[in-house]
């Protein structure tokens, strides 16, 4: 393929107004900075060249490498400059040319919240570059007017990065001779949901980390805006992957058109209906095509609606009921460490051995029951007592580690889920949101390999508890212990007695 080593730098004019007294405008900046970007990635440099409405019509844009189009309104005031680029896209799609090796030769950039589709009609399946930050309290989108400093570190500068590194990869592929997208295996696929604007960011650190990696990201393309065509879409991305990885924050994300859903909370329903499918379907293959789906909630969240709170509470029962989906309320360094274990070691459906804090006799050796006592880190020395006596009565309990590594404590918990005969749940100083998570644990623990049913399971709560109803988790057809009075023997009685049935 010979092309020149030019890349074309598209804008409205009125687009590079100086942003303070004396200061340079957004484009000449963005220029500027990508130029420099470029000569330290690479040093087969091209060109990058700037084309504006008044120069336009003198460039021959078939013959560049790249087309980058700062698309705002004043670019598509100027039909005979968007014809041109519309008709760059036609002709590089009928080559088969538009994209290569994943990397689409024309890039979308929002320098503000701006929907340019209507307009740049060649390019609505691309996915844009935003260089503009999203106000985590108001939600409103604000263009960069300064180029450094913490918010720009984290948006602005990032994406030009991602955007430096993507031309570079454009120009090595040209080299190659690519001439459509690579075909990547299911196995290094996973599907990085679209969240809410709240999440860009996080969401933005985790697909650059996976793609580090050698993993491709789906979607690849712009979402479609109508909830059919969505559907469609996703469905077909889910079956190109390994791994759907959901992030939920405050926001519960734009509603497509003819849906009542939001954009974030339809990815998640189609995911989960794909993992029950694929549950169906690997139930009678020897070879399974494993596939597992993570919901990262933040754990960071303050300014909650009703909507989003009830959202997420949906999340977490519909994970309690999948074998093969989990709901994480963790750190994002966590996160990494989790989704990397998921992909090259099997996650939860691996099985491990010599990990330190993990009891491994046989269960068949020892014929005392086993009784898992789940409690919070703050509240280890508030169980000695109830653990004392337990063991007293010839149970053998185990308890959760949470000294070592994190993926070797998400295997403990797992493992001692799977292999329990009972469980209690301590109420001390942990919170409700953190009792009802370790409830739809024990619901999930066939999901870990468990096959007998638990014969009793209990919430034994400790102290006061304002404004919580402790009835609520009956529900989930667990035995409420202690009623907030200090410890007692006769507190565990009901649980022994159907532990002994």
């Amino acid at each position: 393929m010979d092309l020149k080593k030019e890349i074309l730098l598209c804008y409205a004019e009125a687009d590079d107004i100086p942003v303070e007294s004396g200061l340079k405008g957004w484009i000449s900046n963005f220029h500027k900075f990508l130029t420099t970007l470029l000569s330290q990635i690479s040093k087969e440099v091209p060109e990058v060249k700037l084309v504006t409405e008044t120069n336009f019509a003198s460039i021959n844009m078939a013959e560049s490498g790249a087309i980058l189009a700062v698309t705002t309104r004043n670019l598509a005031k100027n039909q005979e400059f968007v014809q041109a680029l519309n008709e760059y896209g036609k002709t590089k799609r009928q080559n088969d040319q538009l994209v290569l090796g994943g990397i689409s030769s024309f890039f979308k950039i929002l320098k503000g919240a701006y929907d340019p589709d209507a307009y740049f009609k060649e390019y609505v399946d691309l996915i844009s570059y935003d260089f503009y930050l999203i106000d985590p309290l108001t939600g409103d989108p604000q263009e960069f007017t300064r180029f450094f400093g913490s918010d720009a570190e984290r948006s602005y500068w990032m994406k030009l990065v991602d955007m430096a590194y993507d031309l570079n990869q454009l120009f090595v592929n040209y080299k190659k001779g690519l001439v459509d997208e690579e075909k990547f295996p299911r196995e290094k696929t996973v599907y990085l949901a679209s969240t809410g604007v709240d999440m860009v960011i996080q969401r933005d650190i985790i697909k650059r980390e996976l793609m580090r990696h050698g993993y491709k990201v789906m979607p690849d393309h712009s979402l479609p805006k109508e909830v059919k065509s969505l559907d469609l879409m996703v469905r077909e991305d889910l079956n190109k992957c390994r791994l759907a990885i959901h992030m939920v924050g405050e926001d519960y994300g734009y509603k497509p058109k003819g849906s009542e859903l939001s954009v974030v909370d339809l990815q998640n329903r189609i995911a989960s209906e794909h993992t029950f499918q694929m549950v169906e379907y690997n139930k009678d293959k020897e070879e399974r095509e494993m596939f597992s789906r993570l919901v990262w909630v933040s754990p960071d969240l303050k300014n909650v609606t009703e909507r989003q709170k009830i959202f997420i509470e949906d999340l977490k029962s519909d994970a309690a009921s999948l074998e093969e989906a989990e709901v994480l309320q963790i750190t994002l360094q966590e996160l990494k460490s989790i989704i990397r274990e998921e992909l090259v070691a099997g996650g939860r459906f691996s099985k491990r051995g010599n990990i330190q804090g993990l009891n491994t006799e046989e269960e068949e050796e020892d014929t005392a029951q086993l009784i898992y006592l789940i409690h919070d880190k703050r509240d280890g020395a508030e169980t000695e007592e109830l653990k004392q006596y337990l063991k007293a009565q010839g149970y053998k309990v185990v308890s959760p580690t949470y000294e070592g590594d994190l993926v070797d404590l998400r295997y403990i918990h797992q493992e001692n889920l799977r292999r329990c005969d009972a469980s209690i749940i301590f109420y001390g100083s942990s919170t409700e949101d953190w009792i009802k998570t370790k409830l739809q644990d024990l619901l999930k623990a066939p999901g870990f390999g468990r096959i007998k049913p638990l014969k009793a399971k209990a919430v034994y709560v400790r102290g006061e508890k304002e404004g919580v109803d402790i009835n609520q988790f009956e529900k989930n057809n667990a035995m409420i212990l202690g009623k907030n009075g200090t410890f007692s023997p006769d507190h565990l009685r009901p649980f022994l007695t159907k532990l002994s049935d």
